[in-house]
């Protein structure tokens, strides 16, 4: 699932080359991302227990040990998504299918290029200010979507990818916008 999930990425246009990372929880570790490989050439081989690339390793370690219960982790910078992490307001779900991340978006202030270990901690704390949630958005990078399988991790990057291209349209036509109730949201 995790080799496919990359190629799935990338017949998306959602990723970057060779940047960016998927992982996946298995047996004592964590497969992810090889690095240095395009995503559409991805297969199970290639997958590694320590991504090439030190702010894989950071970004998904932390996220991973503020939720224990989720399996898996996709780290993009899509093109819609990014846009909105620089948006001050950030996300704002505004359609039906935003009702996946309503009062589910984690937010973390990015604090340069995570090759840190040190900033390992305030990402874990960022996802555990939001009980329940499925993605952090890292303000002006881009975003985690993380789930109990790589299957649901991955439909949720794909969607959170949607809604913020939506929510940037929305914005750009210039008209009033009209917000779902939250009562409706949160069914």
């Amino acid at each position: 699932d995790l080799a496919v999930a990359h190629r799935l990425t990338a017949k998306y246009n959602m990723d970057m080359l060779v940047w960016n990372h998927i992982s996946a929880k298995f047996k004592t570790g964590c497969l992810i991302t090889p690095g240095r490989m395009l995503w559409n050439q991805v297969k199970p081989e290639d997958l590694v227990f320590s991504s090439s690339n030190v702010t894989a390793d950071i970004i998904h370690g932390a996220v991973n040990a503020a939720r224990p219960d989720n399996q898996a982790n996709n780290h993009l910078h899509t093109p819609a998504a990014t846009a909105v992490s620089c948006l001050e307001t950030g996300f704002v779900p505004m359609t039906q299918d935003a009702a996946y991340f309503y009062n589910k978006v984690a937010h973390y202030e990015w604090d340069g290029l995570s090759d840190d270990a040190g900033e390992g901690p305030a990402i874990t704390a960022a996802v555990r200010a939001m009980p329940g949630c499925n993605t952090l958005l890292m303000h002006n990078h881009g975003y985690v979507c993380f789930g109990k399988t790589v299957r649901e991790a991955w439909v949720l990057a794909y969607y959170f990818e949607r809604v913020c291209e939506v929510q940037l349209r929305v914005m750009q036509s210039g008209g009033k916008v009209k917000l779902p109730p939250a009562r409706v949201m949160a069914q």
